[in-house]
C-alpha cells in the first residue's frame, strides 16, 4: 500500500537497501575490446565496498541488553541505508534533534549534513496531521447528522431530507477536498519552556539525548551477514546470551534471527512488528515509501498452538489490512550439535541448520466468506 508519490530527494536519499554499497565506479566495459577488459578487471580487483570505519555500538545491560548507536552521523547512515534501528525519542527515524531544533528556532550547524527537516515533514508530524484531519472531518460529519436528525424530529418531508442530504454530502466533499489541498505551513518557533532550557548547552546547541536502538537480530545481521558494526559476532552473541548457555536460552534468538535473515536476503525491509502484535513487518522498500504489507509471526515448528491463539493474533493484523504470515522455523540437526557449534563459535553452521517454511493465515468470517 503506497503512501503517495515519493519525490526525487527521497529516491536519492534511500538509494541503497543495505549499508554495504555495490562498486559503482567501474569503467565502461567494451566487450570486443581487450584493453577495456584489462582496465575493467584491474579496477574491479583494486576496488572495495567495505566501510572505511565501522559503526560503533554500545551494549548496555545484562539481563535485557540495549544495543545503541550514539553517533549522529552513523545513526542517519544506518537509517538511510536499510532502515535499521529505531530512534529512542522518535517514532522510527531518529529525528528528535532536528524536530527540537526547529521547534525552538535554533540553527544547529551540527545538523547541516542531514536532510532538512523543513523540506521533508517528519513521520511524527505527518501522522499527527492526518489524525487531526480525520478528527475534524468526523466533527463535520457529526454536525451534518445532527441537522438531519433535527429535521426528522420536526416532521420534515422526504424531499426536504433528500435536499439536506445532498447539501451535506456536497459540503463534506468540499471540506475533504480543502483538507487535501491545504498547504503545510512552516511552524513558527515556540517560546522556551522551563524544561527546554535543559535541552540547550552553553554553545546554544541542542544537547544529544537520542540514540538509535537496534534489535538483537539487526545487530547480528550487521555483524555476521554484513561487516558494518565494530563488535565481532562471537562477542556480540556472548553479550546477548551469556558465556555458558543451554539450548533453551539460545533457541528463541536463533529462530528469530534465521527468520530475519531469510527475509532480508530476499530483499525485504524488515522492521519490528510489536505494534501489530507480531514479530516482524515487511516493507517492499521502506517506511517512507509505502505501508507494510505483511505481518510475520515466527513459529517453532515443534511447538503446537490451538485455534484460539491463531484467531487472537490474526485479529489485529486483519483489522490493519495486512497479510498475516506464519513463519515456521524448523531445526534440522540435534540440540547437541547446535551446542557443539556454539562452543566452536561456528555460527554459519548454526544458522544453516534451520529451514524456513511460510503459511498465509486468513480469518474466516461467515458473513463475508459464504461464496
Amino acid at each position: 500500500m503506497s503512501k503517495g508519490k515519493s519525490n526525487y530527494t527521497s529516491q536519492l536519499r534511500y538509494k541503497f537497501p543495505l549499508p554495504i554499497h555495490p562498486i559503482d565506479d567501474l569503467p565502461l566495459l567494451i566487450l570486443h575490446n581487450p584493453v577495456s577488459w584489462i582496465c575493467y578487471l584491474y579496477k574491479y580487483m583494486k576496488s572495495h565496498n567495505r566501510l572505511q570505519k565501522r559503526i560503533h555500538v554500545e551494549i548496555n545491560g545484562d539481563s535485557f541488553p540495549h544495543i545503541l548507536v550514539e553517533d549522529q552521523g552513523q545513526m542517519i547512515y544506518l537509517w538511510d541505508n536499510g532502515f535499521f534501528g529505531t530512534g529512542q525519542l522518535s517514532r522510527s527515524e531518529p529525528t528528535w534533534r532536528s524536530r527540537t531544533s526547529i521547534r525552538l528556532g535554533i540553527n544547529d550547524d551540527t545538523l547541516q549534513n542531514e536532510q532538512s527537516a523543513k523540506s521533508q515533514v517528519a513521520l511524527e508530524k505527518l501522522t499527527e496531521r492526518r489524525r487531526q484531519q480525520r478528527l475534524e472531518f468526523k466533527r463535520e460529519r457529526d454536525k451534518s447528522e445532527k441537522q438531519l436528525l433535527e429535521l426528522r424530529r420536526k416532521g420534515g418531508s422526504i424531499e426536504e431530507e433528500e435536499a439536506l442530504l445532498e447539501k451535506e454530502r456536497e459540503a463534506l466533499r468540499e471540506y475533504k477536498a480543502n483538507q487535501l489541498l491545504k498547504s503545510v505551513d512552516e511552524e513558527e518557533p515556540n517560546e522556551l519552556r522551563m524544561e527546554d532550557e535543559n535541552l540547550i548547552d552553553e554553545n546554544g546547541r541542542i544537547i544529544k539525548l537520542e540514540s538509535l536502538q537496534l534489535m538483537p537480530v539487526e545487530a547480528i545481521f550487521l555483524s555476521y551477514a554484513l561487516p558494518v558494526i565494530d563488535i565481532p559476532i562471537p562477542e556480540l552473541m556472548e553479550r546477548l546470551c551469556g558465556g555458558t548457555v543451554e539450548y533453551e536460552t539460545i533457541h528463541k534468538l536463533i529462530t528469530r534471527y534465521v527468520a530475519y535473515h531469510h527475509y532480508r536476503s530476499h530483499g525485504w525491509c524488515v522492521r519490528s512488528g510489536i505494534k501489530f502484535g507480531c514479530d516482524y513487518i515487511l516493507y517492499k522498500r521502506g517506511p517512507p515509501f509505502q505501508h507494510a504489507e505483511f505481518c510475520i509471526m515466527v513459529m517453532d515448528a515443534e511447538v503446537p498452538r490451538d485455534y484460539t491463539w491463531y484467531s487472537t493474533v490474526a485479529r489485529v493484523t486483519g483489522g490493519a489490512r495486512k497479510t498475516f504470515v506464519l513463519c515456521y522455523v524448523q531445526r534440522l540437526v540435534s540440540q547437541d550439535k547446535i551446542l557443539e557449534a556454539w562452543d566452536r563459535k561456528d555460527f554459519t553452521t548454526i544458522f544453516s541448520s534451520y529451514k524456513v517454511a511460510e503459511v498465509i493465515y486468513k480469518r474466516w468470517v461467515p458473513g463475508k466468506n459464504r461464496d
